[in-house]
C-alpha cells in the first residue's frame, strides 16, 4: 500500500501522528473552516481535540470498543467525499467547512429531520433528542436524501459500501466521529443509545461515520494552503 506522501513535510506516519503539514491543515479546518461564524471556538478546548494520525480499520475498530461501542456497521469517507465536505456549507447562510463530529437524522422517507453539528453546542444544551423526531432549532439542510447521503460512503478498508436505505425504520442516523475528536464523538453515541433507550418503540438504524485520514487513501490530500502563525491561512 503507497503510503500518502504529504509535501513538502515528507511521508506521514500511522499513529505516531501525522507530520507537521497535516497538522498545521488540521488547523485550517478545525478553528478557520469548522469554527465558522455559526459555531463556537472555545469547544474546540473543551473537546480535548487531539493530534489527527492515520488510522487503519483495527484502530477505529479499537477506538469504537473503547468508547463502549461495537464494530458493526461502520463506514468511513473517501478523499473525494472528504474534499467535497470540506467545500460545501453544513446548513444554508453557513460558510463552507467541515465538521468532524456531527449527526444526521432520516424519516422513514428518507427526508432529513435534524442536523447536529459539535461547533453548535453541546447535545446537553440544544436537547435536539427531547422530540420525536429530533429537531435542532439551528435550522437544517433538507437538499440531501438519505439515498444520496449514503452512496458517499466507504468500508474501513476502502471498498464502496454500497449503502441503500433499508425499509421499516422510523428513523436513520448517522453518527459522524473521529479518534481526534473522543470526548465528543463518545458523547454523541451516548445521546443517540439514551435516546434509542427512551424510544423502544421506534425502529432506528444507526451508521457509524469514521471521519479520520484512512490508511486506504494513499496518496490523497495535497497541501493546497499554508498557515500563518496563530493559525491564520495565508
Amino acid at each position: 500500500m503507497r503510503k500518502p506522501n504529504f509535501t513538502p513535510a515528507g511521508p506521514a506516519r500511522k499513529r505516531g501522528g501525522l507530520p507537521g503539514f497535516l497538522f498545521s491543515f488540521c488547523g485550517i479546518l478545525l478553528p478557520a473552516l469548522v469554527m465558522t461564524p455559526s459555531c463556537r471556538p472555545a469547544l474546540q478546548l473543551a473537546a480535548g481535540v487531539r493530534q489527527p494520525e492515520i488510522e487503519s480499520k483495527s484502530s477505529v475498530q479499537s477506538f469504537l470498543k473503547s468508547i463502549g461501542q461495537d464494530t458493526a456497521g461502520v463506514y468511513g469517507l473517501d478523499t473525494v467525499a472528504f474534499n467535497r465536505l470540506r467545500s460545501e456549507p453544513f446548513k444554508p447562510g453557513w460558510k463552507p467547512g467541515f465538521r468532524p463530529v456531527q449527526i444526521r437524522v432520516y424519516d422513514r422517507q428518507g427526508n432529513p429531520v435534524m442536523q447536529w453539528a459539535s461547533c453548535e453546542g453541546y447535545l446537553k444544551d440544544l436537547r435536539p433528542f427531547d422530540s420525536v423526531p429530533p429537531r435542532n432549532t439551528n435550522g437544517l439542510n433538507t437538499s440531501l436524501t438519505l439515498g444520496e447521503d449514503l452512496k458517499q460512503y466507504y468500508t474501513l478498508d476502502g471498498k464502496p459500501a454500497g449503502l441503500v436505505p433499508e425499509p421499516g425504520y422510523d428513523l436513520s442516523l448517522l453518527v459522524y466521529f473521529a479518534r481526534y475528536f473522543p470526548k465528543l464523538s463518545k458523547e454523541s453515541f451516548r445521546q443517540v443509545a439514551d435516546y434509542r433507550k427512551k424510544h423502544p418503540e421506534l425502529r432506528m438504524r444507526i451508521y457509524k461515520i469514521d471521519v479520520d485520514f484512512l490508511e486506504f487513501w494513499g496518496v490523497g490530500l495535497q497541501p493546497s494552503v499554508t498557515v500563518q502563525k496563530g493559525g491564520s491561512p495565508k
